[in-house]
This record gives C-alpha cells, sequence and structure tokens, in this order.
C-alpha cells in the first residue's frame, strides 16, 4: 500500500466525515423542526378559554391523533440521524487507522502492524459498509444526539390517550398507526447492511506510546559520544560541601550517587541500553536549587564505576586534574534535575 494512496485516502475520509456530520445535523434540525409543528399545532387546538379560565382538553382523539404523526416523523428522522452518525464513526475510524500509519516513519518496527489494521479497517467499513459501533450503542448515542427528551415527551402524551381515551374504532387505528412504523423501522433498522457491527481488534501496543518512546529514544540516541553527563548539585543542602571537596587537587576518586527521582530519563535509558557506562566522561557542576540559569563546572572526570537499580544509581569517579574542564560553565533548564547529557 503506497503511501501517497493512504495519504489521499485520508483526505477523503476528511471530507466524508464533514458531509456526513452536516447530514446529521440537517437531519436532526428538520426532525425535530417537524415534529414540534406537528405537536404545537395539535396542543393548539386542545387548549379552551373561557371568562377568566384556560382549559387543556386533553387527550381527545384529534390532538392524540396529532401525537402519533408527530411519532411518526421523530421515528423515521431518528432513523435517518442514526445513518449519519454512524457513517461519522465509519469515516473517523478510517481516519483514526490511517493516522497510526502516516504517523510512523517508512521502517518502524510497528508500522506493519498499523497499516494491516489500516487494510482491516478499509475491508469492513469502506467496501462491505460495515459498522464500527454496535446498533444498542448507536442508538443510545442518538438518542442523546438530540431525540431522548423529545420521544418521552410524545410517549408520555400518547400513553394518556392510551388510558383515557374510550376503545373504538379510532382508538385502534391510533393504536395501528403508532404500531405499524415502529415495527417496520425496527426491521429496516436491524436488517441495513451498513450497520452491521464489525469490530476490528487493534494489533500492535498504543500509538501515544509508541510516539512517546520514539521521541525519548531520539533524544537519547543523539551521539551521546559528544554528550558530556553532568553530574550536578545544589548550593545548598547535603552537597553544599561538595565545591569544597572538588577543590583539592590531591582528589583523584570520588563516590557519587543520584535517586531515580534527580535523573534525567534520557541517562537511565542510555545506561540500561548500553550507551553510558565505564569511560564516559562527566562534568561536575553546581546551582542554586530551583533556579534556572547558568551552573557553575568544578571539575572533569570519567566513569570508573557504574551500579543501576529501580532506586537510582550509584557511580565512582576518576577526577582528571583541576583545569581540563572543557567548559566553565553550562545552561540550566531543569533546576530540579540534577544527572542528565548536555
Amino acid at each position: 500500500m503506497e503511501k501517497q494512496w493512504i495519504e489521499s485516502f485520508y483526505k477523503e475520509c476528511g471530507r466524508e466525515v464533514s458531509l456526513a456530520y452536516n447530514v446529521l445535523n440537517q437531519t436532526n434540525t428538520w426532525g425535530v423542526t417537524l415534529g414540534s409543528a406537528v405537536l404545537t399545532a395539535g396542543f393548539l387546538g386542545a387548549i379552551k378559554l373561557e371568562v377568566g379560565h384556560i382549559y387543556f382538553n386533553y387527550p381527545n382523539i384529534y390532538q392524540w391523533y396529532f401525537v402519533i404523526v408527530a411519532w411518526i416523523i421523530m421515528l423515521r428522522f431518528f432513523v435517518r440521524s442514526a445513518l449519519g452518525l454512524v457513517n461519522m464513526y465509519r469515516w473517523n475510524a478510517l481516519i483514526v487507522a490511517s493516522t497510526k500509519v502516516l504517523s510512523l516513519p517508512e521502517g518502524h518496527v510497528s508500522r506493519p502492524l498499523f497499516l494491516q489494521h489500516l487494510c482491516d479497517a478499509i475491508d469492513a467499513y469502506y467496501y462491505k459498509w460495515q459498522s464500527p459501533i454496535k446498533r444498542t450503542k448507536l442508538l443510545w448515542n442518538n438518542l442523546l444526539l438530540m431525540y431522548l427528551w423529545f420521544f418521552l415527551i410524545i410517549l408520555v402524551f400518547f400513553v394518556w390517550g392510551l388510558i383515557k381515551l374510550p376503545k373504538d374504532i379510532y382508538f385502534w387505528l391510533g393504536i395501528s398507526a403508532f404500531a405499524i412504523p415502529l415495527v417496520v423501522e425496527v426491521i429496516l433498522f436491524l436488517n441495513w447492511r451498513g450497520l452491521k457491527y464489525q469490530k476490528i481488534d487493534l494489533r500492535g501496543p498504543d500509538i501515544v506510546k509508541i510516539w512517546k518512546d520514539d521521541i525519548f529514544m531520539n533524544d537519547a540516541k543523539k551521539d551521546q559520544s559528544k554528550q558530556l553527563l553532568i553530574l550536578g548539585f545544589c548550593t545548598e543542602g547535603p552537597y553544599k560541601y561538595a565545591s569544597d571537596l572538588l577543590a583539592i587537587s590531591e582528589l583523584t576518586w570520588l563516590p557519587w550517587a543520584y535517586h531515580v527521582s534527580e535523573i534525567d530519563p534520557n541517562v537511565l535509558y542510555a545506561i540500561e541500553s548500553g550507551k553510558i557506562g565505564v569511560g564516559k566522561q562527566v562534568l561536575f557542576a553546581s546551582w542554586t536549587k530551583g533556579k534556572i540559569g547558568t551552573a557553575r563546572v568544578h571539575r572533569v572526570g570519567s566513569i570508573d564505576y557504574l551500579s543501576a537499580n529501580a532506586l537510582g544509581i550509584m557511580l565512582n569517579i576518576k577526577l582528571k586534574p583541576i583545569g581540563d574542564e572543557p567548559i566553565k560553565e553550562l545552561e540550566i533548564n531543569d533546576p530540579d534535575v540534577l544527572c542528565f547529557l548536555y
């Protein structure tokens, strides 16, 4: 599957989901408008004005028929809205599958898995025109979208008439007019092939985690042979006298340690992958706790021993003579991270 074709397909899906939204919005608007107009016309006829009093003459057979007509209208538009809504879900599913493939570079280890998922999605939702959402979930979402309260109002007035009206021929005609469209719409809804649910299991890990891991790994994979490992400490706290210790020229070996919360994740990844180990050049630097700015470099050295676990790292540093530092200052962007690559 060519990347150019996937990009064109992605753009087409974007246009189609916009069209589906417009159709859904117009269907909902027309359905509620027509249904409200029918109910309003019926209930206006049920209102009687007499001297000093207003009477609501309901239920009666004529206004009850208005309720049934509103029910038929809303039922038809409800099904039409469901078709528009499932189209939105369908095109969105295809967009999601496409973006996962397009967001990964050629040759990425996870790309073939997401490409297979895209193929499955296109086969199910484009060629076979199946649904990515169950009918029950679609019905509930469609009700919440627009129709729930409107249907409740109609059903309240219908049941009111169902209980109070005389059971004559007009009553049973009303029952038939209410039930037959319902049965027809249910049959059409259950047999419409575009609503047949097809679940596709996503193969591969979460795409957002892949993006974050790629960012993390790319940062860690920079030319670390040219990067210095900064061993920082604050000018106050338990290591505040470390600068005096590092100023002793006779000092050639120094143990050091950090808790995992003080270490940049890129350093941990580089240690785990073997990018940082014995012989790695380090710089000791100090700065004011919590203050972004310039840090003073005290001494340069190299790792003589390194041990890492879930709690942190322990190092033995072989110090070089004072004055061999490649830089005298460095910029600190996150003063709470004491161990990082520079």
